[in-house]
């Protein structure tokens, strides 16, 4: 009694077609989490790029939105599966993004290392110690081996130590935590506080003494004292931001010491340290400590022109005295342009009036000095300096592997002696004041009209047409690589390769998220490339302007400097840096593959394509039979001999439910051009293919070649479930079985096709043969093919609205041409007569009648 009232009291199951609305809605909202996540993705290896400045609060927000969208295409392919991927997916995604998250909130870990290390000891390894200002000091006197001062670095330990010592960590946390960036005033105020703290906080005394007996080490009682925070002097200008102490007493170091660190906690250095988020044991405060040294000269050079790489000069900028006037604009600079080429021709020389200069004092500190006229009218500079420094310059950027940005000063003694070399942003302004011309036009015009960048710079190298996944050992090292459609195969020589080429494509997507991250110019959407670009062509590939010209430009070519990543150690880009290891990096490139399985998903890149893929699966219905338990499917009625029913899921008929419709009823995009296909006027429904068919069984000519059979169907029921974007359809059609699933919109990283061929009356030889012909002909349709017995199976992608429906009428007339060659491919040489008509428009197959051809 109580089962039959549960049984009676049970709602009723939804209808089929509940269930197939509920899957699309979910395959949707996947499609779009897709999107989402991929747009994240690409943006957040751009900012990798350097030419973009971001923030802390730019990777919290693209972290968690990143997470949400991922999560989400988790939840729907489990909603779409039954919860297929429930177990494996969800705490791979959950562990990922915790990942993320903690790495998100790190703060850096400082080296447990001696308060002080010699200069003579340093190296650039050493930055995480000593701040990269004094490492890469250290790096140029020991390693490069040219002079620098004499000195030690107050190590990120030191400060460490100072900071843990009585309350000051706690009470700086605190004050620092009450902070409004919105009032600049109480910043202000803030700020006084805060380095009041500092400066009267005592020094633990095993510092204190470490401090001490450096300073007596060193051969002169003045100094220079200048922060080398871990993250400074970076592209994200936390520089000029710290003290620098000039010519300051050595007996009152531990006084100095103290005054850099309380620099930290300026008002500007304040909000820029709120608004990127960091802690306060954030930035850790290194300090460099080295002999003053009087000078004669000093200044600023560039290893490379920033913005006029092309001109392949060293620039130098020169004043009198103490470099600070070099670089605050206090005195117009002498400049010179010099050849990087030997024997390094001084190329353009301007030799400004210098009135004033900054010296050291006699008692400590520094002051300015008037120049006489004949001084401050005369170059800071002999022509030899100038060549010697733009040697320096070139071993600097050759040992440091990017352009340099240098201080250097000239001794009393007329010795040069190096103070600091950092990385130099190409994009940065030069000091020169007149304005560079604009690079010049290439002498030829553009082989193809303009592409769509996905990945910025230039690149020359041979063409090399890329047309089949299976290929991608083949391709050459330095080659242009062309291709129809991106693939994430091309990975695998990536660390080779010059530049991509696609014909279809989107700078979001897999392929250019993976070429972002090796720095390969990448264009997309150049139609007609495979077709145009011929094998071996050399090219040269503007990505940034999105064009592609014949042969090498050198112009071009010279304004693509090669970047280092060595250069960023901004503590914000290492940062997005070490994130994207859990994000952006693609394992799983081949979906046949038997490792393409949720448990091998290592980044949220691998999910969201994992997740792209099975949901495309999850759609590829194989078995339609269930749909008709709706009493909403309808008959198609239609001149073509199809038995043919309909579901729509929403806005892919003019009226859903009725009993029969005709093709002007449907407005389904999808398969209105599929239907087109089948419609095309070289297609023969009817008819023999060839008059000498051996084998050729009654039960199939009668379902096959009965022109009257279009009212009562042929082979079957066929089906499709339909959408206003949405396609599933399943032909029987004979004894073969046709599979068409394509979703079209406007967003192409969500369009596809899927298709699949199957079964025929003839023998398994020439079943499999037809399924190498389809194969072929999928492939020079930009299909990723493959074939298993009589079965093929291919899928394109990320095409546009346009794109998709027209290839969707091409496997609509693929389907039709095909539908009975099983019984025709007799041998190979009539496969490739077939292959030819199809490729020559011969889709009635007259090229098989011989006699009719002829009559013709």
């Amino acid at each position: 009694m109580f089962k039959f009232l549960r049984r009676f009291l049970k709602e009723p199951e939804p209808s089929e077609q509940v269930r197939l609305q509920e899957k699309f809605v979910h395959f949707r909202r996947l499609l779009d989490n897709n999107n989402q996540a991929l747009e994240i993705m690409a943006d957040m290896e751009e900012k990798l790029s350097g030419d973009y400045v971001f923030d802390s609060s730019y990777i919290s927000t693209q972290v968690h939105g990143l997470g949400e969208q991922v999560s989400g295409m988790v939840s729907a392919l489990n909603l779409l599966t039954n919860n297929r991927y429930q177990k494996d997916l969800v705490p791979i995604c959950q562990r990922l993004q915790d990942e993320m998250v903690a790495e998100l909130e790190a703060v850096p870990t400082i080296p447990d290392t001696p308060y002080i290390l010699p200069l003579s000891a340093l190296h650039r390894d050493l930055a995480p110690a000593v701040g990269g200002k004094m490492a890469n000091l250290g790096e140029i006197g020991n390693r490069v081996g040219l002079p620098v001062p004499q000195g030690f670095a107050i190590t990120a330990a030191a400060y460490k130590r100072f900071l843990e010592s009585s309350s000051l960590a706690a009470d700086l946390y605190e004050k620092l935590s009450q902070a409004d960036i919105e009032d600049l005033d109480s910043l202000k105020t803030l700020s006084r506080e805060l380095q009041a703290m500092v400066r009267q906080a005592p020094l633990p005394p095993d510092l204190e003494e470490a401090i001490v007996q450096a300073a007596r080490d060193l051969p002169t009682p003045w100094l220079a004292v200048r922060s080398s925070a871990v993250g400074e002097d970076t592209e994200f200008s936390f520089a000029g931001q710290f003290a620098t102490l000039l010519n300051v007493d050595a007996a009152s170091l531990p006084g100095h010491y103290k005054e850099i660190v309380a620099s930290k906690f300026t008002s500007r250095a304040i909000f820029y340290w709120k608004y990127q988020q960091f802690s306060v044991n954030s930035l850790p405060m290194a300090v460099g400590v080295l002999a003053m040294v009087p000078a004669r000269a000093s200044g600023v050079m560039f290893s490379l022109d920033p913005p006029a790489p092309q001109d392949d000069t060293v620039q130098i900028s020169a004043v009198w005295g103490l470099g600070q006037y070099a670089v605050d604009g206090t005195v117009s600079p002498d400049l010179f342009q010099v050849s990087r080429q030997p024997p390094h021709a001084i190329t353009q020389r301007r030799v400004a009036g210098k009135p004033v200069a900054l010296a050291c004092k006699a008692a400590g500190g520094v002051e300015e000095v008037a120049l006489s006229p004949e001084q401050a009218q005369a170059p800071c500079l002999s022509d030899g300096q100038v060549r010697t420094l733009a040697e320096i310059a070139l071993q600097l950027e050759d040992h440091f592997g990017h352009p340099q940005d240098i201080e250097w000063t000239v001794g009393e003694a007329g010795n040069l002696i190096i103070l600091q070399s950092r990385p130099l942003r190409i994009s940065a302004p030069a000091f020169a004041e007149a304005e560079r011309p604009p690079v010049p036009e290439p002498p030829a015009a553009p082989i193809l009209p303009p592409g769509i960048r996905a990945v910025g710079g230039v690149a020359a190298g041979r063409v090399h047409l890329f047309l089949h996944d299976e290929d991608v050992s083949r391709i050459p090292p330095g080659a242009v690589v062309v291709s129809r459609q991106p693939s994430a195969r091309l990975v695998l020589v990536m660390d080779r390769i010059a530049a991509i080429i696609t014909e279809v494509g989107s700078p979001t997507g897999h392929m250019s998220i993976l070429a972002r991250e090796f720095r390969i110019p990448t264009l997309v959407e150049v139609g007609g490339a495979t077709k145009v670009l011929t094998p071996g062509q050399i090219v040269t590939v503007d990505a940034d302007a999105a064009l592609i010209y014949p042969g090498i430009m050198p112009e071009l070519l010279a304004r693509n400097v090669k970047q280092d990543e060595a250069w960023r150690s901004d503590p914000v880009f290492l940062k997005l840096r070490r994130i994207l290891k859990s994000v952006s990096r693609l394992n799983l490139l081949d979906p046949e593959s038997p490792d393409f399985q949720a448990a091998n998903c290592r980044t949220l890149h691998d999910i969201t394509r994992f997740c792209h893929e099975k949901a495309m699966d999850a759609m590829f219905i194989p078995d339609m039979e269930k749909a008709l338990d709706s009493h909403h499917v309808s008959r198609l009625k239609t001149g073509l001999p199809l038995n043919l029913f309909i579901l729509d899921l929403g806005g892919g008929l003019r009226v859903t439910g009725a009993e029969q419709v005709t093709e002007a009823d449907i407005t389904s995009r999808p398969f209105k051009a599929l239907l087109r296909g089948f419609h095309h006027p070289g297609v023969v429904w009817a008819g023999q293919v060839a008059p000498d068919l051996k084998g050729f069984i009654s039960v199939f000519a009668n379902t096959m070649y009965d022109t009257a059979k279009s009212e009562r169907g042929l082979g079957g029921k066929s089906f499709a479930i339909v959408t206003e974007s949405y396609l599933n359809f399943n032909s029987r059609i004979g004894y073969h079985f046709g599979i068409v699933d394509a979703f079209i919109s406007e967003e192409k990283n969500d369009n596809y096709i899927s298709f699949q061929f199957k079964g025929g009356a003839a023998n398994i030889d020439r079943r499999e043969r037809r399924a190498r012909l389809v194969k072929q002909i999928l492939d020079d349709l930009g299909f990723k093919a493959q074939t298993k017995g009589d079965l093929v199976q291919g899928r394109l992608v990320k095409l546009s609205l346009l794109e998709t429906e027209q290839t969707l009428e091409l496997a609509g007339l693929l389907i039709a041409f095909c539908r009975q060659l099983d019984l025709a491919l007799t041998s190979e040489a009539v496969m490739e007569r077939v292959l030819n008509a199809f490729k020559t428009g011969d889709y009635s197959l007259k090229v098989l009648r011989p006699q009719e051809a002829a009559a013709g």
